[in-house]
């Protein structure tokens, strides 16, 4: 124990710090994030590297001094909008002269989600939840195996950390959205797009219930509000900043003919928003609804820049 910690070992804190910064940028320094032998790459930056390893050290293994140092250093807050002579130059970005964009990971997409919603509950700790699955896929399940029932009240809404492994029927969301199998060790993620993944961010009972309460949110914050006032709540909630003259455009036109369809099939109103909304005109919380789906599912929300 001793010597996976001591400074004449310096493996381990390689190893830890080029998985924190794997996480941060897409790729480690060292691709091999599983292999530092022989048969492993080099590290792009082995100074880089040596340095962060000794900067974990110094600090008494503090890993929150060393997130912090990464997320607050002028590389990691470089701007993903590569230039085309950089991309020719260096395509795989290991002159670090850019951020990487990507799909979050699937366990933060739907924290994401809830969070936006308001629907999160942080508690730390304690046991598994065992979300919405689909008839299909319990249908599935062996006879020996634990039944599945959903979770009650606010442990519905914990982190996707908290979801229980169960390897006959995993939770399809996090396999559709790349989560290794917890019954084997992995090192890194690969990032898959399907078709798959956009059914599922639509359809899925928990997104489709963040979506509900999404829309609840901005109509009870300002239940006499103009459009685009709710707009800029609902963007500032979901991205964190406000919309666009184009972006508000075109969100008016998609509400404006959410509204005369629904108003035109007055069953739909129900089947979007089952809960209704005390005072509010439950046509338009529906379409909200729908505009909710629609900012919980652009590439903004879905994507670290």
């Amino acid at each position: 124990a001793r010597w996976l910690v001591s400074w004449e070992n310096p493996l381990t804190a390689r190893v830890i710090v080029n998985r924190l910064w794997q996480e941060y940028f897409g790729q480690g320094l060292v691709t091999t994030s599983d292999n530092f032998g022989t048969q492993g790459e080099k590290p792009a930056h082995p100074e880089l590297l040596d340095w962060l390893a000794s900067e974990l050290m110094d600090s008494g293994w503090s890993m929150k001094r060393i997130h912090r140092l990464v997320v607050t250093s002028a590389t990691y807050r470089r701007s993903s909008k590569a230039r085309s002579d950089l991309v020719e130059r260096d395509p795989d970005n290991r002159l670090l002269a850019r951020q990487i964009a990507f799909r979050l990971p699937a366990e933060l997409l739907r924290d994401s989600t809830l969070a936006a919603s308001g629907l999160l509950y942080p508690a730390v700790g304690g046991h598994s939840v065992f979300p919405p699955q689909p008839e299909s896929v319990l249908e599935l399940k062996l006879d020996y195996d634990p039944v599945w029932d959903e979770s009650p009240g606010k442990d519905l809404y914990k982190r996707g950390l908290y979801i229980q492994y169960q390897r006959t029927t995993p939770y399809p969301f996090l396999q559709n959205f790349d989560a290794p199998d917890a019954s084997t060790p992995a090192c890194r993620r690969g990032r898959s797009n399907t078709p798959l993944q956009a059914l599922n961010l639509l359809n899925d009972p928990v997104f489709f219930e963040a979506a509900q309460f999404l829309a609840l949110r901005i109509l009870k914050k300002l239940p006499a509000a103009s459009f685009h006032d709710r707009l800029d709540y609902g963007f500032r909630l979901c991205l964190g900043r406000q919309p666009s003259a184009k972006e508000s455009e075109v969100m008016l036109s998609y509400i404006t003919r959410q509204t005369a369809i629904l108003d035109k099939e007055p069953e739909s109103v129900t089947e979007l928003l089952p809960v209704g909304m005390e005072g509010a005109d439950q046509t338009e919380a529906a379409a909200w609804v729908g505009l909710s789906r629609v900012l919980l599912n652009l590439d903004e929300f879905l994507t670290r820049e």
